[in-house]
């Protein structure tokens, strides 16, 4: 088993990838997924800090996911734990993953 230690070796073992694959990358929200987005009734949020990494779940009726505009979505803060990691995050890092 060999180990893989730089992103030219990983490239060469799986290749370049499709066409498909590479136009889904988008810089802002296109209509298709908006429909997406507005229906649907839970995300999972990822944050990064320095205490390392944050996933937690959000959800409630759907559409509780709002596109303010092409670039930006608006989500409700609850109140939870009160721990605010992923706020705590977001505050010092804000590049976020969101997964619908």
């Amino acid at each position: 088993m060999s180990v893989i230690t730089s992103v030219e070796q990983l490239e060469a073992l799986y290749g370049i990838p499709g066409e498909a694959s590479i136009v889904k990358e988008l810089d802002h929200i296109i209509p298709e997924y908006a429909a997406f987005i507005e229906t649907s009734p839970f995300a999972a949020l990822a944050t990064a800090g320095p205490e390392g990494l944050d996933c937690s779940p959000r959800g409630d009726l759907a559409g509780f996911v709002r596109i303010h505009d092409p670039k930006t979505l608006m989500m409700p803060d609850r109140r939870g734990n009160n721990r605010a990691d992923s706020l705590k995050n977001i505050l010092r890092e804000p590049r976020v993953g969101l997964l619908f």
